[in-house]
């Protein structure tokens, strides 16, 4: 049998596309666009994406870093996979969108409807595009009722819901059973009144994140005797990590999360041992495209490593 070296570029160039699409999209918020971008993959933020490629003008890198965010945005209506021309695009291959086959549209070639929208100079070529391929979706829904367009996963497709495993439940389960003894444990030394009043501080709110902030600092001098921990502390760590993972669960729309550390796991899976985010609990909202983890550990090294200018609440403001 002879392998058609063709397809062997094709699919190699996808999947260099697909391990690149994270970056290019952080790269297209962060370098390309200015502050206060609706960066939230709405068909709303077209308009300010095609006056932000007119003002730049033409620009290669721009360009290409624009393609993941314009083509999510186009397959959340049409549906369908990422697709790579070996013959265009030069040595990386061109990206295109390949809508759902019921749908019997032609592949959209992303990087085109850019040049287009710049040679056009109208300011409303990609909304326009979008807005054809919404009726072209339900001039074929009603021909086929009840049925959607169907897209493939994306490096930027939200996560999905995550099974909570025996691991986790347990873990959660005893933080939370020993969140009073926890908090009691913390004003000990205190006068009854000073320490009600300091039990009623640990309510998930921000005083809560001040006292919290508090013992962390006065516990540990460096991130080494933090990761060290010590005997005196006892579950005060375990504790901490808990309650500030909780104040990100109930006032930033989080879930726990907990991938366990599976040496056999597929490279790139959850899963996999250099996956930094397999083997520990950890915060995070699958059902956001541009959602990411917290960590709540590292989030408490921070009050350490960065010194008396880090505030919990201000880092995670932006989740």
């Amino acid at each position: 049998m002879t392998t058609n070296p063709h397809r062997q570029a094709r699919e190699h160039l996808l999947e260099r596309w697909l391990d690149d699409m994270q970056v290019l999209a952080g790269r297209l918020e962060q370098v390309h666009l200015a502050d206060g971008f609706p960066f939230d993959y709405s068909p709303a933020s077209l308009a300010p994406l095609e006056e932000a490629l007119l003002a730049e003008g033409p620009d290669a890198d721009f360009r290409r870093a624009a393609i993941p965010y314009l083509g999510e945005i186009l397959m959340d209506v049409c549906g369908g996979r990422w697709d790579v021309d070996p013959e265009a695009g030069g040595e990386d291959g061109e990206p295109f969108v390949r809508p759902d086959p019921a749908l019997g549209l032609e592949p959209l070639f992303i990087g085109t409807l850019i040049d287009l929208a710049l040679a056009e100079e109208s300011g409303e070529a990609l909304t326009r595009e979008y807005e054809e391929l919404a009726e072209a979706v339900s001039a074929w829904r009603l021909t086929a009722p009840g049925r959607r367009p169907e897209k493939e996963r994306s490096p930027l497709d939200p996560i999905g819901p995550q099974p909570v495993d025996a691991w986790l439940l347990h873990w959660l389960t005893a933080r939370r059973d020993d969140h009073p003894a926890w908090v009691r444990r913390l004003s000990e030394a205190a006068s009854p009144a000073a320490a009600e009043a300091a039990a009623a501080e640990w309510d998930f709110s921000q005083a809560g994140l001040d006292a919290l902030e508090r013992q962390v600092r006065a516990r540990y001098r460096t991130p080494a005797e933090l990761d060290a921990g010590s005997e005196a502390d006892g579950p005060f760590l375990p504790g901490a990590v808990w309650y500030l993972g909780e104040v990100i669960r109930r006032h930033h729309d989080s879930t726990w999360v907990h991938w366990a550390m599976e040496p056999d796991a597929p490279r790139g899976s959850h899963h996999h041992p250099d996956n930094p985010w397999s083997g520990i609990p950890f915060t995070h909202q699958p059902h956001k495209r541009r959602a990411r983890p917290c960590d709540p550990r590292e989030l408490l090294r921070g009050l350490i490593r960065y010194g008396a200018d880090y505030h919990l609440d201000r880092v995670i403001a932006d989740i």
